[in-house]
């Protein structure tokens, strides 16, 4: 599919925030009916149908929400067996998936908007998107970057790559991205800031170890920026941009920026410039701390 999907994280606070709805709401006398809940706000009479009566569903939402991702929700047999889309015309395959991935959106849209919903709106923002709330619909937020699939590249760079403390940097970075979607910002901003120094501190550690270099590890991670830059690590320009990305995340707060921003932003910044460290790393060490092929 050409579509871009929102994360299975993402599926799972959706999840949450649709059960618990249906649990806790306090403002309603009898609890949710989400039939008259989904139908009044434009969902198809046949997916409200569906997942309100079929014996498999019964509003069971984790259910509802991994078959629509996998498509299996859009059909069922009749009493010849025969497989029938609940749509009542044909659907392939990959149409159910698209359909299904179309109806997720919607839903995360308006579970974003629910009382329990902020976590799902937190998570989608980190898969890139925001909410148009009027259209009940999903909208970029960052064109092609998606915090998400940046950490997702991240963590398998980590893992395959050698660097120093391995669970100590793969630590951070989930923490950076569950404290974010659970609103604490700006602890979820100390983690960014702590991921690229725990990588400056691993990388300027294993150089000093093994490049047989004459300048000696000073401390503190703005020291050994400069440090990687002395010994050929990062190039003038490396060395400005990561200054620059390490003052912002240390900085105790950018007026006229929404805490939530700061935190979206530095997480970005911190899961790019480690991408940008880890992957100059597995060629440093080829190279014997001393150069790049």
């Amino acid at each position: 599919m050409g579509q871009k999907l929102i994360s299975q994280r993402t599926i799972v606070e959706l999840m949450r925030a649709l059960r618990e709805y249906g649990l806790t709401s306090t403002d309603l006398e009898e609890p949710v009916n989400y039939t008259e809940f989904l139908y009044e706000r434009d969902f198809p009479d046949w997916f409200v149908k569906h997942a309100a009566e079929s014996y498999e569903y019964g509003w069971n939402w984790q259910k509802i929400l991994l078959d629509m991702r996998n498509g299996r929700f859009f059909f069922y047999h009749n009493t010849y067996s025969a497989r029938v889309s609940i749509t009542d015309g044909y659907l392939s395959e990959d149409d159910a998936k698209m359909l299904g991935e179309n109806l997720i959106q919607r839903l995360a849209a308006l579970g974003a908007n629910l009382p329990t919903g902020e976590p799902v709106l937190r998570s989608l923002q980190l898969d890139g998107f925001d909410v148009n709330n009027e259209k009940l619909s999903l909208v970029p937020l960052e064109g092609p970057v998606s915090a998400r699939e940046e950490e997702d590249r991240l963590t398998g760079l980590v893992k395959t790559s050698g660097v120093p403390e391995v669970p100590v940097v793969l630590k951070h970075i989930a923490d950076a991205n569950s404290l974010y979607t659970s609103g604490k910002y700006h602890p979820s901003l100390n983690e960014s800031r702590n991921l690229i120094q725990a990588l400056i501190d691993g990388i300027s550690i294993e150089t000093e170890k093994h490049g047989n270099h004459s300048r000696g590890l000073p401390g503190g991670t703005a020291n050994r920026i400069d440090y990687l830059a002395l010994v050929g690590f990062l190039t003038a320009d490396e060395k400005a941009a990561l200054n620059s990305g390490w003052g912002s995340l240390s900085a105790g707060s950018h007026p006229g920026v929404p805490e939530p921003e700061q935190a979206r932003i530095g997480l970005i910044l911190a899961l790019e410039f480690g991408q940008l460290l880890v992957h100059k790393f597995v060629n440093w060490k080829v190279n014997g701390y001393r150069g790049f092929s």
